[in-house]
């Protein structure tokens, strides 16, 4: 009688794409494929230790959705941040003054305890030793210049590590060192699930491929760049992946939280048309 194959997926980062999430586990608990392990990183981690906890989808989508309506939520200011961000003339004109200003008084727009208290309203007491599943948590250790995956300890700290995006949100200290978004490491963490005893990968891809607009100044090439190195390092995460499900999150940004539905939708029709292929790895 064969073994039966463990299954992980790896859910990676981007902000409010990472919605899409959502709709691919949605997708494979309707069509009855198991989750043995998973791991996360970004908005993945939160994601992911949901559903460690949870083991359902619909409950977790709930969950999530109801928390960008908490007043933990609102105090990330996140709307704020998305306004700006849209009015690209606005944003120019303020960067190199009080951005600027901001950024050398303190290590991130947004305080740390913002993020652990929106953190604390989702999870609750929930620990690592309370969750149904293995769990790997992606964050930077930027203090010791690497990578980590959290597997045990604090929970909360260690999601709250892997979702610190750099400058916008302060790091996260875990004993006496600094730690901030996994995608300074790990975007999509597939390696560690074969570490963790996968035998079949899935990764959930919701990085931003779009073409550049206008190439118009020195930050414009830098972010370029920089998005170009972050996907080459992407791509070879993938290269552990069975399966690769990419919703259509294209021309959506990592504060888009409005776009919930969409997102979500994105997420169920990249996962669908790949069930059969996953059926046949089992």
């Amino acid at each position: 009688m064969s073994k039966q194959k463990k299954i992980g997926i790896a859910l990676g980062g981007g902000g409010a794409r990472g919605i899409a999430h959502l709709g691919a586990l949605y997708s494979l608990q309707q069509y009855g494929i198991p989750i043995d392990m998973i791991s996360g990183t970004s908005i993945g981690a939160i994601v992911a230790a949901l559903y460690a906890y949870k083991g359902d989808s619909r409950e977790i989508s709930d969950l999530f959705l109801k928390a960008q309506d908490s007043k933990e939520f609102k105090a990330l200011q996140l709307e704020r941040i998305a306004k700006n961000a849209r009015k690209v003339s606005r944003f120019e004109n303020v960067k190199g003054s009080f951005i600027n200003y901001i950024l050398q008084k303190r290590m991130g727009f947004l305080k740390a305890s913002l993020t652990e208290e929106f953190l604390q309203s989702l999870f609750g007491e929930i620990r690592f030793s309370d969750l149904k599943l293995p769990l790997a948590l992606i964050a930077g250790n930027i203090s010791q210049s690497k990578g980590v995956a959290f597997r045990g300890g604090d929970l909360i700290k260690a999601v709250q590590a892997s979702m610190s995006l750099p400058m916008w949100m302060e790091p996260v200290e875990i004993d006496g060192d600094l730690y901030v978004d996994g995608i300074s490491h790990d975007v999509v963490p597939t390696q560690i699930l074969r570490e963790m005893g996968a035998d079949i990968v899935i990764a959930v891809d919701v990085s931003l491929r779009n073409k550049p607009e206008k190439i118009r100044h020195a930050l414009d090439v830098h972010a370029i760049a920089e998005t170009m190195s972050v996907n080459r390092s992407i791509d070879l995460s993938l290269e552990f992946a069975d399966i690769v499900i990419k919703p259509d999150t294209q021309g959506l940004l990592w504060y888009d939280f409005d776009q919930s539905a969409q997102l979500i939708k994105a997420g169920r029709e990249a996962t669908k048309p790949l069930i059969p292929n996953i059926k046949k790895l089992l």
